[in-house]
């Protein structure tokens, strides 16, 4: 049996039903043999990074693992951008690299290159991989791609690697005789999990505010029945990471909605002022606690169940308290925690929960006035507003990074059933297109929503060719603001607006997006006009195939709210009458936790 053969049979045998890449001299074995087999499919990308990134889609749709197949040197080092995002996002994807024949491979001869396009892949990979491995025998190919894949699911999941030297892709081999990998036996946790139950169960028991956090952990893998029945049995205020944002349906009744340095100020007020934050498959970044560690949730004990154990250790001596730490994989530790709570008493939270209802009645939101009719421009949170309306039920959402991200995690309305993503912790421009692409490979009735800035579009604007050539029904959704929003929003904080490269006026300069996507083959929907938003997004989803609108957001559109740099969370305080803001001003005092008065409705 062929090497190559071998390598795509054993991803079939294990669910995979499609590979990404671009092919090249040192992978044409791999390419051909994913060709020939009869359960393999390959989609051929215009980049490697966007291989990387469809691999990556792919394996947060599908659960399965997601591959990237490209030659050696720099096919293999365009794959870089896209294998941090599984890395960083606990993502299983396997890159396969070509690399050149082991006879022209340097070894340790102190030169740059011995074969053409040699790369020493694993040096550069090593850091944001789980494992990366070069094969060196033919018959050790079974324990590479064995061990690849223990690593890309064991613990806290990620990205792999193998690099494939192109005579061994070649070589006959026999499976039969193939060594197998042998798993390395299991490390105790470091305490109990029963224990660390035993302690969380009284933490609960004792807390009035209580707020559960959930991050994107909850959703690799995806937890199901078990997670919604937690969340009803708890009863407790639920506030959600960006990567979360999908895992409870935006009117469901414990949604508080996300928090942060971009976050609304609700979420805010009800993570600073909670006395227990539980936090279920987050890492609590700094775009979440904000800046200034001692400041968040400070009132609160804080209980963090992570997979990874480096997590839970990082904020020793940097001003978070983590009380209680538990190391365990989300899928394991959710059904014996509500197995715990099945014996237990219910609580109830009703004073903490009217007090978050009386801020979500109070509290501005910051926003501008939408432009008036006529003005050439639309309102993006307006617009987010009416996509939420007409979004069909299950659709797949990816969005790319900056603006457009901002305004719609703070925005868009989810419902039961959608799914929301982005590559949370390495938010490359680029990565929202290519991802829907390997998200669409697998098999669903739902549609896919790509939305991205004019800026990550020119990243990866070849692979709406992609969509045409391969008629895929992606609905690409492109926040027109003529250049890098976001930047120019930070360019104006640091830099007294003193604009260098992030738009037209400061040299950069983008094609026009409609003109170039009608040549390509697209259909083209332009959204102007804030009167005409909803019929232009219905024309757009009753478009059978891939669509793109062309969607005119005005440039000096700015993000809100934003928490200034150097501030604590709970210094995001809302514009409002003194007297209120006396009453509702996040202070340490015992008086603000009496149960609101009854004959004071909307103060």
């Amino acid at each position: 049996m062929k090497l190559s053969d071998y390598v795509i049979d054993f991803l079939v045998q294990r669910g995979v039903t499609h590979v990404f890449g671009m092919s090249g001299g040192a992978a044409v074995h791999l390419f051909d043999s994913a060709a020939r087999h009869p359960k393999m499919d390959y989609v051929c990308s215009q980049h490697e990074q966007s291989a990387a990134l469809s691999a990556d889609g792919y394996a947060r749709v599908t659960g399965r693992m997601g591959v990237a197949i490209t030659t050696s040197g720099p096919g293999a080092t365009n794959l870089l951008t896209g294998t941090c995002c599984s890395y960083f996002d606990s993502v299983p994807t396997l890159m396969l690299t070509g690399q050149v024949a082991t006879h022209r491979l340097k070894g340790d001869h102190a030169i740059r290159q011995m074969g053409f396009q040699e790369t020493d892949v694993l040096s550069i990979f090593s850091s944001v991989t789980k494992h990366a491995a070069q094969v060196r025998d033919p018959r050790h190919i079974r324990r590479h791609l064995e061990e690849a894949w223990y690593w890309a699911f064991e613990g806290r999941p990620g990205s792999v690697l193998v690099d494939l030297p192109d005579d061994l892709q070649r070589a006959e081999i026999d499976p039969a005789t193939l060594e197998p990998f042998v798993p390395p036996v299991p490390a105790a946790p470091t305490s109990p999990l029963d224990a660390d139950l035993d302690r969380l169960m009284k933490l609960v028991e004792g807390a009035k505010r209580p707020v559960l956090v959930l991050g994107g952990g909850l959703s690799t893998p995806r937890l199901g029945p078990e997670f919604d029945a937690l969340i009803h049995r708890l009863g407790m205020p639920v506030a959600l990471t960006w990567a979360a944002l999908d895992l409870m349906a935006d009117d469901h009744p414990l949604r508080v909605g996300p928090f942060g340095v971009y976050g609304p100020r609700l979420g805010n007020f009800a993570i600073q002022n909670a006395d227990l934050l539980v936090c279920l498959g987050t890492r609590l970044s700094q775009n979440v606690t904000g800046g200034l560690l001692a400041t968040f949730a400070r009132e609160a004990d804080i209980v963090m169940v992570d997979a990874a154990r480096g997590e839970l250790d990082k904020f020793n001596g940097r001003g978070i308290d983590i009380g209680l730490r538990i190391e365990a994989r989300l899928d394991n530790f959710v059904p014996k925690w509500l197995g715990r709570l099945a014996n237990a008493p219910p609580q109830s939270f009703t004073d903490w929960q009217e007090r978050i209802a009386h801020w979500r009645r109070i509290l501005p939101h910051d926003r501008p006035e939408p432009p008036k009719s006529g003005t050439g421009h639309v309102d993006a949170y307006d617009f987010v507003e009416r996509l939420s309306e007409v979004l069909p039920p299950n659709e797949l959402i990816f969005v790319d990074t900056g603006g457009n991200l901002t305004w719609t995690c703070n925005g868009l309305r989810t419902k039961r059933g959608q799914r929301l993503m982005s590559a949370w912790n390495n938010t490359p421009m680029g990565y929202a297109l290519p991802a829907a692409i390997g998200a669409a490979q697998a098999p669903r009735e739902a549609g896919i929503t790509c939305i991205i800035g004019d800026g990550g579009l020119m990243i990866c604007l070849a692979e709406l060719s992609t969509l045409v050539e391969q008629k895929i029904p992606i609905k690409v959704l492109v926040f027109n603001n003529h250049g890098h929003g976001i930047q120019k929003q930070t360019l104006e904080t640091w830099l007294d607006a003193r604009y260098v490269g992030v738009h037209g006026p400061s040299g950069l300069s983008f094609p026009p997006i409609g003109p170039v996507a009608r040549a390509i083959g697209l259909k083209v929907v332009d959204i102007a006009d804030s009167k005409d938003i909803a019929e232009r997004l219905r024309e757009v989803y009753a478009t059978p195939g891939p669509v793109l609108a062309n969607v005119e957001i005005d440039p000096a559109q700015k993000l809100y709210p934003v928490l200034k740099f150097g501030a604590p969370l709970e210094d995001q305080l809302p514009a409002m009458d003194p007297a209120v803001l006396a009453r509702e001003m996040i202070i340490s005092s015992l008086e603000r936790w009496a149960p609101l008065p009854s004959a004071t409705p909307g103060v």
